[in-house]
């Protein structure tokens, strides 16, 4: 960059001290009030009328102003994290992140939007959209999580790097529908040339998948949302009046029975078999907590920025011999951090699987600082997939039948099987029938609401247990697409 903010005593040698004593806010209530770093180029903090306190990347930049028709150098600034001293976001962490945030400061040009593809958007969009705070406005970033789950929806259903010949072969098929033929996947058409027609075209190559449909048309809008507000393309969002399949709540729980049959299972012997796995259940059981939550926890607190980000948070030092030992979670999905009571069943399983990592042939887990790590690689946590085939194996030991189609039905008696799921939701009406209601549940499993709960995860004693599909095909019959041969060749790798 030749040229630097003009900036006259806001504009010092940023460290540790003078960053702490130099964030009085000084503006005019409405905007942030900025301070640069002298040292770091491209480095500065923002100062908000609230308190809240940022840093960001700037760097000046060319960008298209549409009113003058030219293009002009603006200054562009690139949210990274809040500053917050006490829990260790501190000066030297955003000086390793300004590198990697300068070179995602892009400017839309006019080239950008002109013959714009909704593929090469949702490409953009993987590497631009998903960094800085959301489109409402909040104070945060993406989870990293969240992250992930938005690459891997784009990627396999819009782009088609999809290893499912089947799925492909649908979302690529040509369809009447509404009198008009589609004749390409969506990623095709220009960005341009978009509306609400498109996207039911999406829904009805999904209609086998409601769930998934649902999804991708939200990705679709998200996507649109950002170009939008970016002013990359240049026309209203095309799911502004999509009509989203009616949902309906899925409440399903253990039975009593069920639950003690569980509960003696991993209490004895198959421990010795399998400790981490057996552990993993019994966290989940006892504690209620979401299952990423606990595939990511860690034995002690990390030392780094790096560490705390790649956990979900960590047992509070003293939990071995403490009256109350915690966890205590860091960065849940309602971005709160809280302290959770680890409960005796709970720290005899953390206790033993500490044990059973001693022995010659657990030996591999003391490699890793998670208290579930991957057995091939030890340095990172389990996923949602690591534990499929031992709750397979789990569920068929302990005759718990899984129910599909015409046999999820509301006669009391019948089985679900054990999943991490439903493992929450046991643990919460258990929680609202033994101890404390409702709003004790809510709290123990950290929701914004006792309503939530309550309509998702309470599950009476006397209630016939509810197993619903989650969305209704509910769509008029005269809206259903009709498959036709498709003259639609792909002809290009989609990278």
């Amino acid at each position: 960059m030749n040229k630097k903010v003009k900036i006259t005593d806001r504009t010092f040698k940023f460290d540790g001290y003078k960053i702490k004593h130099n964030l009085e806010y000084r503006g005019n209530g409405t905007a942030p009030d900025k301070r640069f770093d002298e040292n770091t180029e491209g480095l500065c903090l923002f100062i908000w009328p609230s308190g809240s306190v940022v840093f960001y990347a700037y760097k000046l930049v060319e960008m298209f102003n549409h009113k003058k028709d030219k293009l002009e150098k603006n200054c562009l600034y690139k949210k990274m994290f809040k500053y917050q001293d006490v829990q260790g976001y501190k000066y030297r962490d955003a000086k390793d992140k300004l590198k990697a945030a300068l070179d995602n400061l892009k400017s839309p040009t006019e080239k950008d939007s002109a013959g714009l593809k909704f593929k090469d958007l949702a490409k953009r969009f993987i590497k631009e959209g998903m960094e800085g705070s959301r489109l409402d406005g909040l104070d945060f970033e993406y989870k990293k999580e969240t992250k992930t789950r938005y690459e891997q929806y784009i990627k396999s259903m819009l782009l088609l790097k999809n290893k499912n010949k089947d799925r492909i072969k649908n979302l690529t098929k040509a369809i009447l529908y509404k009198n008009k033929t589609s004749n390409k996947p969506i990623g095709e058409y220009l960005c341009s040339e978009m509306n609400l027609w498109h996207v039911e075209v999406l829904r009805e190559r999904l209609k086998d998948v409601p769930t998934t449909a649902n999804s991708i048309v939200q990705m679709v809008s998200i996507i649109f949302k950002w170009a939008i507000a970016n002013d990359i393309v240049k026309i209203d969002n095309p799911c502004k009046n999509y009509v989203w399949r009616a949902s309906k709540p899925f409440r399903a729980k253990l039975f009593d029975d069920d639950t003690a049959k569980l509960r003696k299972h991993i209490e004895g012997k198959s421990f010795d078999f399998q400790p981490h796995f057996i552990a993993c259940v019994g966290i989940h059981l006892y504690t209620g907590q979401r299952s990423k939550d606990i595939f990511e926890l860690r034995w002690e607190q990390p030392n780094s920025l790096e560490e705390k980000e790649s956990c979900s948070g960590w047992l509070v030092d003293g939990w071995e011999n403490s009256e109350r030992p915690k966890i205590y979670l860091w960065n849940m999905k309602n971005r709160k951090g809280a302290s959770i009571h680890i409960d005796k069943d709970s720290l005899g399983f953390l206790k033993r699987l500490k044990e059973a990592n001693l022995r010659e042939k657990n030996k591999w887990a003391l490699k890793s600082p998670y208290i579930f790590p991957q057995k091939k690689n030890p340095t990172k946590p389990v996923i949602a997939g690591s534990y499929i085939k031992l709750l397979k194996k789990l569920n068929k030991t302990l005759g718990f039948e899984r129910l599909e189609g015409d046999n999820i039905s509301r006669v009391r008696g019948e089985r679900k099987i054990f999943t991490w799921k439903i493992a929450r939701k046991t643990f919460a009406s258990e929680v609202a029938r033994n101890k404390g209601g409702t709003e004790l549940a809510s709290r123990k499993l950290n929701h914004s609401s006792p309503a939530i709960t309550r309509k998702n995860y309470i599950v009476p004693d006397d209630e016939e247990m509810i197993i619903e599909n989650l969305y209704e095909k509910n769509l008029p019959e005269k809206e259903t697409a009709v498959v036709i041969k498709s003259p639609w060749n792909k002809k290009e790798d989609i990278d």
